[in-house]
């Protein structure tokens, strides 16, 4: 009897190996998520606060270990941009992050076409502006889950 051995790579017959969410959602210091909401859709949805998110990493980070990002977004019935850090870690299939100075915890998810998926934790988002401090989220507002688009480093405030 004669037998026949085929031999195949172990990478041929295994799934590449995962990427992390950190690598996958932000590759680079450039990196830009941004999510501006149109009229109609705030008419739909009368109690969003948030007509505007956007989300990038903080430029020239050391740690390897945490991804710190910027998240900025405007609300309905103001011009000021609120911003804060968000310190996050990978965690299974996403980013878990919280915001600096309590400001509550999110999670970041990879979605389609590029874009990802934040949905906040149990506890409101707490961001600080020039003029004051808003608060979103958590049952707060209709402001639980974001699918925002990625968009050139350029276009993220």
């Amino acid at each position: 009897m004669r037998h026949i051995f085929l031999t195949i790579p172990l990478l041929a017959a295994l799934p590449a190996a995962a990427e992390s969410p950190r690598a996958a959602m932000f590759p680079s210091d450039a990196s830009c998520y941004l999510r501006q909401y149109s009229r109609d859709h705030l008419a739909s949805h009368p109690d969003q606060l948030v007509t505007q998110i956007a989300i990038g990493p903080e430029y020239g980070q050391a740690e390897a270990d945490v991804l710190i990002l910027r998240v900025a977004v405007y609300v309905r019935g103001s011009d000021e941009q609120y911003r804060g850090s968000a310190y996050c870690e990978n965690t299974g299939g996403s980013l878990s992050c919280g915001l600096e100075g309590d400001g509550g915890r999110f999670s970041l998810s990879p979605a389609k076409k590029g874009a990802v998926t934040l949905k906040v934790g149990r506890n409101p988002l707490g961001f600080e502006g020039s003029r004051g401090f808003i608060t979103f989220g958590a049952g707060a507002s209709d402001d639980d889950s974001f699918v925002i688009p990625p968009v050139p480093a350029d276009a993220c405030p």
